[in-house]
């Protein structure tokens, strides 16, 4: 197996931590959990699109991926 170029692993790496921030947060009140969408080759390219049940889980989503 080839090793992945820099800029691929860096894109898996930064998508697993935004990921991991969001793992275990669910709405209080529907108890659904928000969705990811990245898209993109590189760092430079990645767009994330993010979706929600309610402007309360989208709130808490925002917190924690602005949070280390």
């Amino acid at each position: 197996m080839f090793p992945m170029p820099q800029s691929a692993e860096e894109l898996e790496r930064f998508k697993r931590n935004t990921s991991r921030k969001l793992d275990g947060l669910q709405c209080p009140d529907h108890r659904q959990s928000p969705r990811l969408r990245f898209e993109g080759e590189t760092l430079r390219e990645v767009t994330i699109s993010m979706s929600g049940c309610c402007p309360k889980l989208m709130a808490l989503a925002n917190a924690a991926i602005r949070s280390n």
